[in-house]
């Protein structure tokens, strides 16, 4: 079902864009758009070492199964992206936790949540692939074990002593670990099926194959349930919820221009945020940015409007904050780690 972009109110002459050339094309400098000038926004990190990894984007591959794929997509507007959960926040909300680059592996760095401070590295492996921080301590994550991807995890605040969790011919991703830390649920993805989401008990040891889709988000205090993405076969990524014990689904969040992925429950639990294509006002070029929708499916609202792209969004513990991973504000295109502030009722 369609839903309508209720777009925030702000002055439109707060900020003028300038652009320069590159091989890249253009490339915006400023920190916000005309947009989003009641948002806050503060850089957590810093681009000197150009280290932090968000996701790629861009055009749509000839001859892609829309359907079998992981990525968002929206064929209609010829883009798509990857939608890796790049970013989370710690329990007690003092601390969060990104993927970084460093002598050419991506590993889980950890560091304060304001912009001072240094980051310590948690994981040594080559490709760490999207991790989520789970309410028991722990950094679960999808661990490149070429050619296949495993779920392992490790404490987030000490030792490096890794737990594998999965294992197999086959690629498992996007980890979400219930609130209670009894679930473990990921994607698992085989070709011939495309993505699909299972859950493991942690304490049973038993494994269960749930719905079709990626990125689960679950929901605390139902460890039966989760938000989670779908892309249909006409190339669009769509939000739904599955009770996959009850046999219940349904869709939250379905719009032609836009197609959504990365859903992420706020602390209240009554809204999701979500990345999004969007058609930039300035560059007029599509870009991925942060939006934000009740968990009904009403109240979808874009929240920010930057021609680069904005990603891996993470709530803060009290839900008045957004961090999320963007590549503004820089001449090079890096990512960082940015915070926002969120004030819808």
């Amino acid at each position: 079902m369609k839903k309508s972009i209720f777009l925030l109110s702000v002055a439109t002459s707060a900020i003028i864009f300038n652009s320069c050339s590159s091989s890249k094309g253009g490339i915006y400098l400023e920190m916000f758009s005309p947009e989003e000038s009641g948002l806050n926004l503060v850089k957590i990190t810093d681009e000197a070492n150009g280290s932090v990894i968000a996701g790629t984007s861009g055009s749509l591959l000839p001859g892609t199964n829309y359907a079998n794929a992981q990525c968002g997509f929206n064929k209609d507007h010829n883009f798509r992206w990857a939608c890796y959960p790049n970013l989370s926040v710690s329990p007690d909300g003092f601390k969060l936790a990104y993927i970084a680059n460093s002598n050419k592996q991506n590993n889980i760095m950890v560091r304060n949540t304001n912009s001072q401070g240094i980051s310590t590295q948690r994981t040594f492996r080559n490709v760490v692939g999207g991790f989520c921080w789970g309410d028991d301590g722990r950094l679960y994550f999808a661990d490149d074990n070429r050619p296949n991807y495993y779920i392992n995890s490790v404490d987030a605040e000490q030792g490096s002593v890794m737990s594998q969790h999965t294992s197999g011919n086959v690629d498992d991703a996007y980890p979400a670990i219930s609130s209670d830390g009894k679930v473990l649920f990921f994607t698992r993805w085989v070709s011939t099926y495309g993505p699909s989401i299972w859950a493991l008990n942690k304490e049973s040891g038993t494994l269960s194959s749930c719905a079709r889709g990626f990125n689960a988000c679950p929901v605390p205090g139902n460890n039966d349930a989760f938000y989670c993405v779908r892309n249909t076969t006409a190339g669009r990524s769509e939000i739904w919820f599955v009770d996959y014990v009850k046999g219940q689904e349904s869709i939250i969040v379905s719009d032609v221009n836009h197609s959504f992925t990365n859903p992420t429950l706020s602390p209240d639990g009554k809204w999701l945020l979500l990345v999004g294509n969007a058609t930039s006002s300035i560059s007029k070029k599509e870009n991925t940015d942060i939006f934000v929708v009740r968990t009904d499916g009403t109240n979808l609202t874009q929240l920010t409007y930057h021609p680069q792209n904005d990603m891996c969004p993470a709530w803060s513990k009290d839900g008045r904050s957004i961090f999320f991973i963007s590549s503004r504000a820089n001449k090079e295109q890096y990512f960082n780690v940015w915070r926002m502030s969120f004030n819808l009722q």
